[in-house]
This record gives structure tokens, C-alpha cells and sequence, in this order.
């Protein structure tokens, strides 16, 4: 994956490997690569955004929500968006090879594909344990998962429940909160409260939390920010981070769709809808403003709800604010 640095940039529209559209920022300066002699992206570390789309509702261009982190031997699956297990075998990797789950918080987009995720392992009598981490309410989520899928296993509906072993069987949940701090082989996670329920009913509850990750490793750092809006404690967890994985939408044009979409929603339902963009969400000129209070090295931008005749004025929005480089994810990019 090619970085750019902003200033006095274009954008360039072209086709990948995967005959899937990106915009690569062309400059007039250097162009910085990823998969250079430093900071490079190895068989040992590496991020593939498998999904990035803005979730709920399907596009036909980007999957939902689903990341994974490839470190030190590890796997480690970052939020289980729908066709996340799809998406993880157009990577090359098997369900098997998935030891480790974190999901940032509850929202369906980050947690739709959880059921496959789980079943298809039972399915396959995978013996291998898994470690689900997530915020309160994880447990609750996997163990109502569990219980489904052995629902549908029962009397003459599936082989599957006459052969030793249940759903749930191999699969560990632990609930984190905002500051925990735990290794992944060599890997140091770090998560922080962001802030993408302030504008939520009830989001101020301990038990609704989004969380932003940290991913320490010996030779870069990583932050994911999850679903979040303007936040000082993601800043602060990002600070002097290698890459920065920032989650990116325009609250206007996302609040035109739905009107557009949705004519008869009610005044008091669409404020709501904007306080959720406007707050809980990061527009192109946050993202910027939000790499350079944390000293970010380079930006990624994910979770995109633009539409593609948008990027170039997102971009430039992110160029007045962050000197870095910085590039728009796709699905199955590696960075």
C-alpha cells in the first residue's frame, strides 16, 4: 500500500490487483511506501482492513466493519462486521488460524458476522480455542450466540449436534474496560474509552462503552479508533503512534441521505441521526486535526461512509490539518 504526502495533491483514480477502485494521493513532494525498508509491512506484522465500510446498511463496493492484525505469529481479529469470515479467506486465512477476537464495541455493523464466525467453526469440529475480547455485554452477546446456534443443531436438523462437543465449547470471553492493558503474544494492547455514545440516551451508563486499541509490537505501533467522534483520550492513546487507523464521515452528506432515503422520518428522529454524526463520528477535517495532536507518522481512513465523488474534498480537508501521509482504505489492503 503507497502513502503520499498531501501537499499540492490530486487524486487519481485507478484499479488494483483486486479490480477493486482506490485513490492513491499523488504529490509533487515524496511518495512514501509502507512496504519500504522502514516501518515495512512483513509476514510478521501487518493490518488488512477486510471490511471497510460504514456499516449498516450493505455496499455493494465495501464489506462491513472487520480488520486483522497480523503479528508475531499472531492473528488477531479486530470487530466481526458481516462476511468478516468471508472476507477473511479473500486474505488467505482460515478460520482455524483466528485465535484472538476483539470486538470494539456492540454496534451490529462490528458484530454481524460473529454468528458465522462461531458457527462455521462448530461446523467444522474446529478444536482450537478462541479468546473473544470485547466491552460489557460480550459475554451476553456470545453466550445468546451459543445458545442459537444449538438451537439449530437439535434432533434431525444437523449432524453436527449428534458429535461430541457444543458451540460454545473452546471459546473464552473476557470483558475489558477502558485502560486495560494485556499482551497478545508480542503484542501490547492498550484500550481507551472513545467517544462515539456522548450523543447516545444512556451513553454516559459504565456498561456502554466503545473502545479505541492500541497495538505496541517491537518493531511499529497501531491504533485502531473504532466507531468514534472527536476524542482527547483516542489522541492520547495514539501519541507518536506509526499509523494511525482512523474511522472517517461527512455529517452533512450522510444526514442528505437519509433524508433522501427516508423523507417521512420525524424532526426529532433526524436530530438525533445528526448528533450521532456530528458527535459520535469523525468528518475529514477531525481526522486530520486528530493525527496531528497525536503525532501520528501515517493515517489510514477507514469505516467510509463517502461516497467516492466526496474523497477529493476529503482529502484536501485532511491535508489543511495533517502534514503526514495518508491514504483511504479498501477492502483487503495491507498496511
Amino acid at each position: 500500500m503507497t502513502f503520499a504526502a498531501p501537499n499540492h495533491a490530486v487524486y487519481q483514480e485507478k484499479t488494483n490487483m483486486m479490480n477493486v477502485r482506490k485513490f492513491t494521493l499523488l504529490a509533487s513532494l515524496t511518495i512514501v511506501g509502507l512496504c519500504g525498508p522502514v516501518l515495512a509491512e512483513t509476514a510478521e506484522t501487518a493490518f488488512i482492513t477486510l471490511g471497510t465500510n460504514s456499516g449498516p446498511i450493505p455496499n455493494s463496493k465495501r464489506s462491513e466493519p472487520a480488520n486483522l492484525l497480523r503479528a508475531g505469529g499472531q492473528n488477531i481479529l479486530i470487530d466481526v462486521g458481516d462476511a468478516a469470515a468471508w472476507q477473511l479467506s479473500k486474505a488467505g486465512v482460515s478460520l482455524r488460524e483466528i485465535n484472538n477476537v476483539l470486538l470494539s464495541h456492540l454496534h451490529f455493523d462490528h458484530t454481524g458476522g460473529l454468528f458465522a464466525f462461531i458457527s462455521q467453526r462448530y461446523q467444522m469440529i474446529e478444536a482450537s480455542p478462541v479468546t473473544i475480547y470485547g466491552p460489557p455485554g460480550t459475554k451476553a452477546l456470545v453466550d445468546s450466540i451459543t445458545t442459537g446456534i444449538a438451537a439449530a443443531t437439535r434432533g434431525g436438523n444437523n449432524m453436527r449436534g449428534f458429535l461430541q462437543g457444543g458451540p460454545a465449547d473452546n471459546i473464552n470471553v473476557t470483558e475489558i474496560a477502558d485502560g486495560a492493558q494485556f499482551t497478545i503474544g508480542d503484542v501490547r494492547l492498550t484500550a481507551a474509552r472513545n467517544s462515539h455514545y456522548v450523543a447516545t440516551l444512556g451513553g454516559d451508563d459504565p456498561q456502554a462503552v466503545s473502545l479505541a486499541f492500541r497495538f505496541d509490537m517491537p518493531a511499529r505501533s497501531i491504533v485502531y479508533t473504532g466507531d468514534t467522534g472527536p476524542s482527547e483520550a483516542v489522541e492520547k492513546l495514539a501519541k507518536g503512534v506509526d499509523l494511525l487507523i482512523c474511522e472517517i464521515m461527512d455529517p452533512e452528506i450522510a444526514l442528505k441521505r437519509v433524508g433522501a432515503n427516508r423523507p417521512g422520518v420525524p424532526k426529532q428522529v433526524t436530530e438525533m441521526i445528526g448528533a450521532h454524526f456530528r458527535r459520535e463520528h469523525v468528518s475529514p477535517t477531525e481526522a486530520g486535526l486528530m493525527a496531528t495532536r497525536a503525532g501520528a507518522k501515517k493515517l489510514v481512513l477507514t469505516h467510509n461512509a463517502l461516497p467516492d465523488e466526496a474523497i477529493g474534498d476529503a482529502g484536501k480537508a485532511i491535508s489543511q490539518n495533517y502534514k503526514g501521509p495518508f491514504v483511504f482504505a479498501n477492502d483487503l489492503d495491507s498496511f
